[in-house]
């Protein structure tokens, strides 16, 4: 109720703005388009992404390129995960306005698709339209040093985050992604300190944890990379790469119970994961949980039914459970 009498006050509030007697018809779509925005930013501060959605594509049907109806609906479309339609908006606003500001988040909306290339291209777009400092110069650095790391240019990527290190040398996210180029390089002790670096910026970090965990397994210590493990799961447990390495480590201990706790939370926050509820499968197997393997198994052909593998799999287990 509260929602609607706000919607219904912003919506007669702009109605009665005064309307210009020289151009009727064009302040009349003025009117309808401010009153679709507030009430989409009403919408939006209220959590309704979805209504809001609808109110912006309408606002924008009627004004195309207006950049106060395009930036909305860029950055709900973006809140909403819609990443592909926010590409498309971001492109029009970066064509309409060509400036720092534009092109820099054209980068990042490809930088979110995964088209590494465009993107590295529009970051140095950006960069070269800079004409003073920018708190945005930290984020570009960053990304282009991932782009560089999946690219397999390990220079190229040191040289970007250390530029984005001396901008900002308190950033867990960024000696995060240190450590992930030194782990590529095979530089473990390097990859310690990078890690152990981002515990202590931020303790919270679950990926910093999962770092540790992978670094202490590779030097043997198995009981602290545990640890460091199960601290990264309890802060995150839609951490797919942990869980991943817990159901590894499980099995390599002959500890299936282990992780089967883990992988449950996992697959309960995630939509679908096909490959992941195959772990469990063989962890429920390991276990001796026949029948708890039969009903995640059917679970993956309810996602895809043409799986024949996991039909195989299925009559394996009708026949060791002797049904």
């Amino acid at each position: 109720m509260m929602l609607e009498n706000e919607l219904r006050r912003t919506s007669s509030v702009d109605a009665q703005a005064p309307a210009r007697p020289s151009a009727p018809s064009t302040r009349n779509t003025d009117i309808v388009t401010g009153t679709l925005l507030a009430n989409a930013r009403v919408l939006r501060q209220h959590g309704e992404l979805s209504l809001a959605l609808n109110l912006l594509r309408e606002a924008s049907n009627r004004d195309s390129k207006n950049p106060a109806v395009l930036l909305p609906l860029a950055e709900v479309l973006e809140e909403a995960g819609r990443h592909g339609e926010a590409l498309k908006v971001r492109q029009v606003m970066a064509r309409l306005s060509y400036g720092f500001e534009n092109v820099f988040q054209l980068a990042q909306a490809l930088y979110r698709m995964n088209r590494d290339q465009e993107a590295l291209h529009s970051y140095y777009e950006a960069l070269s339209l800079l004409t003073e400092d920018d708190p945005c110069q930290f984020e570009i650095h960053k990304n282009m040093g991932n782009i560089f790391v999946r690219g397999g240019d390990f220079e190229g990527a040191e040289e970007s985050y250390n530029r984005a290190y001396g901008l900002n040398a308190t950033s867990d996210i960024l000696m995060v992604n240190l450590g992930t180029l030194e782990v590529q390089r095979a530089d473990k002790g390097r990859a310690l300190s990078c890690f152990r670096q981002a515990v202590e910026i931020n303790p919270l970090n679950e990926k910093a944890w999962t770092g540790l965990a992978m670094i202490h397994n590779e030097f043997g210590d198995h009981d602290l990379a545990w640890g460091n493990l199960e601290r990264a799961l309890d802060l995150n447990p839609g951490n797919r790469t942990a869980v991943h390495l817990a159901a590894l480590w499980a099995t390599r201990d002959q500890s299936p119970q282990r992780a089967i706790p883990w992988m449950e939370k996992y697959l309960a926050s995630v939509e679908s994961d096909e490959e992941m509820s195959l772990v469990l499968v063989n962890l429920f197997c390991s276990a001796g949980h026949l029948d708890l393997a039969m009903i995640e198994s059917g679970r993956v052909l309810s996602w895809n039914p043409g799986r024949e593998d996991v039909k195989k799999l299925r009559d394996r287990l009708h026949g060791l459970m002797g049904e």
